[in-house]
């Protein structure tokens, strides 16, 4: 199809008004497919906030910013108006270690392996979910940019970092691992809903 002026136009204005702008399925809370799911987790791990466009919404735009890109699929990532790439580019980026400067983000030092303390029932019940996971597969903690902690169980990834307590060891992403710096771990009853891990984050800004 030919990309109409008017559709250009609000492609543009919409590069214009963010530095970083997600063409995705869904909303940044509510992904409507795998490919977007997993480009929004990555930038949530770097980004507190960005801008994202559901083209689910608007039929004309998700077939325009095809032809605006000359990129066939969604999601599509652009930062500072110039697009960056798909999914696989975008997972790319985060496994070399290069999308934190894509992002425009200002490069530290190597991080630190943070201390974890896991509580005695917290260390318990990952030595089981440890035992019954296939082989390979490790305890992973996520701090995402916005201070959401997520525990994980699956193989760990690129550059992870390797956090012991006890006998348990927890891997946590690079840019993860200043946010979990001095974590603890619990696992607590939840109301109507047995129990759970709870994870504490003594370096959260007031807010969080």
């Amino acid at each position: 199809m030919n990309l109409d002026e008017p559709t250009r136009a609000r492609i543009r204005s919409l590069l214009d008004s963010s530095e970083v702008l997600l063409f995705m399925k869904g909303t940044r809370e509510a992904p409507q497919c795998g490919f977007s799911a997993t480009v929004v987790a990555l930038l949530d791990r770097f980004v507190p906030d960005y801008a994202t466009f559901d083209v689910l919404t608007d039929p004309a735009l998700r077939e325009g910013i095809k032809e605006y890109s000359s990129w066939p699929t969604i999601p599509q990532l652009y930062v500072r108006g110039e697009l960056v790439g798909g999914c696989d580019i975008v997972r790319e980026l985060y496994d070399s270690g290069e999308l934190a400067e894509t992002l425009g983000l200002p490069q530290g030092a190597a991080p630190e392996t943070p201390r974890i303390a896991l509580s005695d029932a917290a260390a318990e019940a990952m030595r089981a979910a440890l035992a019954e996971a296939p082989e390979g597969h490790v305890i992973q903690l996520a701090v995402d940019a916005r201070w959401r902690a997520q525990l994980l169980l699956g193989p760990p990834e690129p550059g992870m970092l390797r956090a012991e307590s006890g006998d348990v060891a927890v891997h946590v992403d690079p840019t993860s691992a200043p946010r979990a710096l001095d974590a603890s771990i619990d696992l607590v009853r939840l109301e109507g809903r047995g129990t759970g891990f709870q994870v504490r984050l003594p370096r959260a800004p007031a807010g969080a």
